[in-house]
């Protein structure tokens, strides 16, 4: 272990939820031994920029809408016959690009077979997910944008507590789009009014309701 992890490790310690360090001048190496640290401790989500390192302590404020989007995930996935894996928040990076972050969630479709099994990914020689998901209530993404545009992520949704929104990369850039790439029918209100559904009336309830909607307007 390196001084410089140990004294990155005493600084997040203790911590409230919901707050955000950042730091700058961490080297890569300094970066994947902070990684290794925390592996065991889902309560953090990182993100790194050329030697610039935020560090979020996640809250429960946080979490709670972060869970409900698999369930929705895995109705439509299941309604279109379109196997997937999930990766969660498991770090993606690129070493080339000296670029790093923790998506809330992320989504491999049409390679996921290529990732199956795997513990760790590098998108140096892995490909990125289909899909990422952040949710933006104590802490903004799209400063992120720049970050997953370099990782080569095709799709992002992005919701804020009060919105949702998808994007497409296009050349190194993020536009918002009307409705999914990878589920044309799907569009950034029904995931909004389906979400708030599940906070409303719980899990079960939203995905039986979800279920249906999917049956009446999958094409």
């Amino acid at each position: 272990m390196i001084a410089t992890s140990t004294n990155y490790l005493a600084l997040i310690e203790n911590r409230p939820p919901g707050t955000v360090l950042m730091l700058s001048n961490v080297s890569w190496d300094e970066y994947e031994e902070l990684l290794e640290e925390l592996a065991e401790q889902p309560y953090y989500r990182l993100t790194y920029d050329t030697g610039k390192l935020e560090i979020m302590t996640v809250s429960s404020e946080h979490e709670g809408p972060a869970h409900l989007p698999p369930h929705l995930i895995a109705v439509i996935a299941e309604e279109l016959d379109f196997d997937f894996l999930s990766r969660g928040s498991t770090t993606l990076r690129k070493q080339k690009r000296a670029k790093g972050t923790d998506p809330d969630d992320c989504y491999y479709f049409k390679e996921y077979k290529k990732i199956s099994g795997k513990k760790r990914l590098d998108l140096s020689v892995d490909p990125p997910p289909d899909l990422a998901f952040e949710i933006d209530i104590t802490s903004g993404s799209i400063p992120k944008f720049p970050i997953y545009a370099a990782l080569g992520v095709p799709e992002l949704w992005r919701h804020d507590g009060k919105q949702v929104q998808f994007y497409r990369l296009e050349d190194e850039d993020y536009y918002e789009i009307d409705a999914s790439d990878l589920f044309p029918f799907l569009t950034p209100d029904v995931v909004l009014d389906f979400l708030e559904e599940g906070e409303a009336e719980g899990t079960i309830a939203m995905v039986k309701k979800f279920r249906k909607w999917v049956k009446a307007n999958k094409t």
